[in-house]
């Protein structure tokens, strides 16, 4: 059985063998984080001392009795196993450094997946606001379902025990509607993308194949640069679908070593409401890594021209204007719409691809100390293109 050795923010834990799933991938993170139960159900927490990260989350997993578990590192490693997910009446969550808490995703998260069979959320509504009726009540809708340990049919929650193309159902108080439809959002319907999804933040953790999304803090089964400690502001929450690389659209790495990665099916937007104030756009410097450039530079740092972002030649490309439609790829200005250390742009000799326009001076109000490496760099840059 071959095993792969994971870190994940200085834990070291066992990922899986080949072909086998990883249990983190049913739960949410919340680093820092400890859910603290009111005094009368401490005695509900189940102390598990010693075990790794991936076997607390497997118990966890396989205990129908556990919602969520706190995984404390210090003074001790101690996996706490938990009956309930955060929700203000059982436990509170509070910061601890020393700790981070695991809650099952089908308990805490607002959407469904697929047809929604595993939702197990507090929607007690149907679409048309129907309060629901009991699950162990008979009345006034007769009806062959009996809530057990395992078929999560619990109080009036909307649940789809039949597994109903159209999602989670209830049968309703109302004698004359004996049952409904929920109006609870699908995933990728529940936040949609602007632009190509860099700032999406939802809880896709699919592909478009209906492949299951790899863990961030996880090597297996594909290896990668996208540690979340090491890129803090894309959000690499979980196995949740996001776009650090400015792909066309938010991604993950899969769970199926044979398919490394693949785009997610998320909803676009109908209307633009996160476009970027016209106000950040600068025109005559550039800020941070000049993504939000929108000037009339059209050559590198030593003065050849560029290729328009429109042509696919000298050379071929994937930066369309209209898949890329935020990034303001005009003509042939020198733009940044992958994140690079400035601006650039394709040039129009064949022997060169790339180059920075360094010529473009850093905002003043955005120089900082690196400011003199950047002065060092731009030279560096100019004399590699002049030879």
């Amino acid at each position: 059985m071959q095993l792969i050795l994971s870190c994940a923010l200085g834990l070291c834990f066992l990922c899986l063998a080949i072909g086998s799933r990883c249990p983190l991938n049913d739960f949410q993170r919340s680093e820092g984080r400890e859910l603290v139960p009111t005094s009368w159900n401490s005695a509900r927490v189940l102390m598990l001392p010693g075990l790794t990260l991936e076997d607390c989350a497997r118990r966890c997993s396989n205990t129908l009795d556990c919602r969520a578990f706190n995984y404390e590192t210090r003074p001790s490693i101690t996996c706490k196993q938990l009956p309930w997910v955060e929700d203000g009446s059982n436990a509170e969550v509070k910061r601890n450094v020393n700790c981070d808490l695991y809650e099952k995703k089908v308990y805490v998260r607002k959407c469904i997946v697929g047809k929604g069979e595993d939702y197990r959320g507090k929607v007690f509504m149907t679409k048309s606001g129907h309060t629901c009726q009991q699950w162990w009540s008979k009345f006034p809708h007769d009806h062959r379902w009996t809530p057990t340990a395992t078929n999560g049919l619990e109080l009036n929650y909307c649940r789809n025990p039949d597994g109903d193309r159209i999602g989670p159902w209830c049968y309703t108080t109302d004698p004359e509607r004996r049952y409904e439809t929920c109006n609870i959002p699908h995933c990728k319907d529940d936040v949609c993308i602007t632009c190509n999804g860099e700032d999406y933040r939802g809880q896709v953790d699919h592909t478009v194949s209906g492949r299951e999304c790899q863990r961030w803090d996880q090597q297996y089964p594909h290896q990668h640069i996208y540690q979340p400690e090491k890129y803090p502001d894309k959000s690499l929450d979980d196995d949740y679908c996001r776009n650090p690389d400015a792909s066309p659209v938010p991604w993950c790495y899969t769970t199926d070593p044979d398919m490394e990665r693949e785009r997610c099916e998320i909803s676009k937007c109908s209307v633009v409401t996160k476009r970027r104030l016209r106000s950040s756009y600068t025109t005559n410097c550039f800020r941070g890594r000049g993504e939000d450039y929108r000037g009339k530079v059209n050559e590198t740092t030593g003065g050849i021209a560029c290729q328009r972002w429109d042509a696919q030649y000298p050379h071929e490309h994937p930066f369309y204007p209209n898949t890329y439609e935020c990034k303001g790829l005009e003509e042939n200005y020198c733009r940044n719409p992958d994140g690079s250390e400035a601006p650039w742009c394709f040039t129009s000799v064949p022997e060169m691809r790339t180059a920075l326009c360094l010529q473009i001076k850093r905002c003043a109000d955005d120089i900082e100390a690196e400011g003199t490496l950047l002065t060092k760099f731009q030279f560096h840059i100019f004399l590699i293109e002049k030879h």
